[in-house]
């Protein structure tokens, strides 16, 4: 699954919006300003591959305009979506229809929807999968239809593959440890214990809940001691009641703000340790299986807690693994998760998945995903990231930058005219990446600009008695911090107090547009200087 090239119109500030991406590479990374629509595209992606998946079985109209191609299964895909009456009101140019709904392109051939969807599995991708870090439910509300539908299936007693729309949770983070530790693989633990530093699962104790849908009322196949659950999570729960260590039925206080203590009944079931958790794993086949199998409890609305007790590197005793920090959970639930659902045409679509991380984590990102995660050639990562750490080794063609052109209604995004790989952090800071001026604080670097334009008015006008007290003082505070006001280039520094007595000189360009101009007026003062000479 490689997305090529997208056309999108009409969706939040993507109008007329083109993005086109390398579909040879198994990762792009979206760099911009806030506000830039990157997050904006990753949510359109969501909503493409949800319509296209429900599609199938009941007619669904586009939310907005839009034109995408994409390999899958060796196929090359184009779909066109129209959204309802914009063709009457004249859709652009650039997305071209002649219908209302969904037009379908394999190999450049037309089909119709029933043609399409024969070979579903060869046209769509096989999972997506997104994390967002941000407190909004901005994307999480876009798989609901899935969820739901995923747990009516368990409510009737049927098993499922995986659904093929997947979103992170926080609770899944638990989940993906006791996977991790259920079928236990030497590459797993050695980076369990360099990142996480955890040697060792010590206990689990899982608080079983009862559930919303449970009225006081019998189900035919259900299990009394589950209230009543059915199919695939009954025999679940049964092989977690025989594993664990003296069930506890227990009717107790919940806190769900500081005025509500309501009673809930509870079960805990109890693991002791590691070895009977990977007895009871085995039994589901595989880390993938069993961690869906941990999530299918979740969805059914059974669980009410899952304590997971650890052993630390350097800690006396054991922790819980909510002691962990953020930044620990984010990296083991984003990499864990993108290992269980690794097969082959998965499109990840992460939103800023380094924000907790650690400068060195965040260095060693996409050398960790490779590592971890072992990624199918045919799947393909598309990320947001406000991080020059994170994009430090890639080329050019993994990364696409999106910026607003003129007005700020019109959204570009455009690949680097050179790679970040070898510039360092300062240098991707005060390029194109990121368009700092510089790699300095801002105070200073007003107090670098302030002194050169004392220097530039100094030579050519002259200065008061405050300006060269002020001048003075700035030249002896920039010495002591390493920054003196001379390079060992007179030529430059003629050009230096130049550039910063043009009028239309910008320290900050903040798109493409800006930076060609700076670049222009950097000419001209260089054939002036030139000229001069």
């Amino acid at each position: 699954m490689k997305i090529d090239k997208v056309k999108i119109n009409g969706f939040k500030n993507l109008n007329n919006f083109i993005i086109d991406l390398d579909e040879t590479k198994m990762h792009t990374i979206l760099l911009g300003i806030n506000a830039a629509g990157k997050s904006n595209f990753l949510e359109a992606l969501v909503i493409i591959f949800r319509d296209l998946d429900l599609n199938e079985k009941k007619t669904i109209t586009p939310e907005f305009n839009f034109d995408i191609h994409y390999k899958c299964k060796n196929n090359n895909i184009r779909v066109i979506g129209i959204k309802n009456n914009s063709l009457k009101e004249g859709a652009p140019e650039f997305i071209k229809a002649d219908k209302v709904g969904f037009t379908f392109f394999v190999n450049d051939i037309k089909l119709t929807k029933s043609d399409f969807y024969k070979l579903k599995d060869e046209h769509l991708p096989k999972y997506v999968f997104s994390y967002y870090s941000g407190i909004s439910n901005r994307l999480e509300k876009h798989f609901d239809t899935h969820q739901r539908r995923f747990l009516k299936d368990l409510m009737d007693g049927l098993d499922d593959p995986m659904r093929p729309l997947f979103y992170t949770r926080l609770i899944h983070s638990h989940f993906v440890l006791l996977a991790f530790y259920g079928f236990p693989e030497e590459k797993i633990n050695v980076f369990l214990k360099e990142y996480l530093n955890i040697l060792g699962l010590e206990s689990i104790l899982f608080v079983f809940k009862n559930p919303y849908w449970y009225k006081g009322k019998q189900r035919e196949g259900g299990d009394s001691k589950f209230w009543y659950a059915k199919g695939v999570v009954k025999d679940f729960l049964n092989d977690l009641w025989d594993a664990s260590l003296a069930p506890i039925p227990i009717t107790e206080k919940v806190r769900e703000d500081f005025h509500k203590n309501p009673e809930e009944e509870h079960i805990y079931l109890y693991i002791s340790n590691q070895e009977k958790l990977a007895n009871l794993a085995k039994k589901y086949g595989n880390n993938a299986d069993f961690f869906k199998m941990l999530e299918s409890t979740y969805i059914s609305d059974l669980i009410h807690e899952v304590k997971v007790k650890v052993r630390k590197l350097n800690v006396d005793g054991h922790i819980t693994f909510k002691e962990l920090s953020e930044g620990e959970q984010q990296l083991l639930t984003v990499l864990g998760l993108m290992r269980f659902t690794k097969d082959e045409d998965t499109l990840f679509l992460l939103d800023e998945p380094d924000t907790h991380l650690n400068p060195l984590w965040k260095w060693k990102y996409m050398s960790l995903m490779e590592e971890v995660v072992d990624k199918d050639k045919s799947s393909q990562v598309i990320m947001t990231t406000h991080d020059p750490l994170v994009i430090g080794g890639l080329t050019k063609e993994e990364i696409r930058i999106f910026y607003p052109e003129g007005d700020k209604k019109t959204i570009k995004a455009i690949e680097p005219s050179f790679d970040p790989k070898g510039l360092g952090v300062a240098g991707i800071l005060t390029s194109e990446f990121f368009n700092l001026p510089s790699s300095l604080d801002y105070d200073t670097e007003q107090e670098v600009i302030k002194q050169y334009e004392l220097l530039a008015k100094k030579n050519h006008e002259g200065l008061s008695v405050e300006e060269e007290t002020l001048l003075l003082n700035l030249n002896q505070y920039l010495d002591e911090i390493g920054l003196n006001q001379k390079s060992i280039d007179p030529l430059y520094d003629k050009f230096l107090e130049a550039l910063i007595k043009e009028k239309d000189f910008k320290p900050r360009p903040n798109n493409p547009e800006e930076i060609k101009k700076q670049e222009e007026l950097v000419l001209k003062v260089l054939k002036e200087i030139s000229s001069s000479k």
